[in-house]
């Protein structure tokens, strides 16, 4: 079975390379390409053999909202992951009719992201989304 190949989209250095590391020392998964911003993460979206979108929210310029909200005109079937520093409701709206998955605050992000990828591609979504 294959890797489940990822893009990281993430502005923070630090979050950023403890996130892959953390991704990558998991057989199952594996950071395929990693952007810092919106703009880049849509133009990486045509790009073939992506399963799934990990993106932070508050970015300079598009922000992971209105990208979510792209990605998904341009592909309906990968998996997209937002990623914030707060566990505001407000978001968790914004990102359920933007199109994502899921949310995650980032505080949670070593424990909650392989049981939410698990869920996601079972079927299910995260109690983020359905509180």
């Amino acid at each position: 079975m294959r890797a489940l190949r990822i893009l990281l989209v993430e502005d923070n250095f630090n979050f950023r390379n403890s996130a892959i590391k953390f991704i990558n020392s998991n057989l199952r998964f594996e950071v395929l390409t990693w952007v810092s911003s919106g703009e880049e993460a849509i133009k990486k979206i045509e790009s073939n053999g992506l399963d799934l979108v990990l993106m932070d929210i508050s970015m300079e310029g598009i922000n992971g909202i209105e990208a979510a909200r792209k990605i998904r005109s341009l592909n309906k079937s990968i998996k997209i992951i937002l990623l914030t520093m707060t566990d505001n409701n407000e978001y968790k709206n914004e990102a359920m009719v933007a199109g994502a998955n899921d949310f995650i605050p980032k505080v949670e992000f070593s424990d909650k992201l392989i049981p939410t990828i698990n869920n996601i591609f079972a079927g299910y979504q995260n109690k983020y989304l359905t509180d």
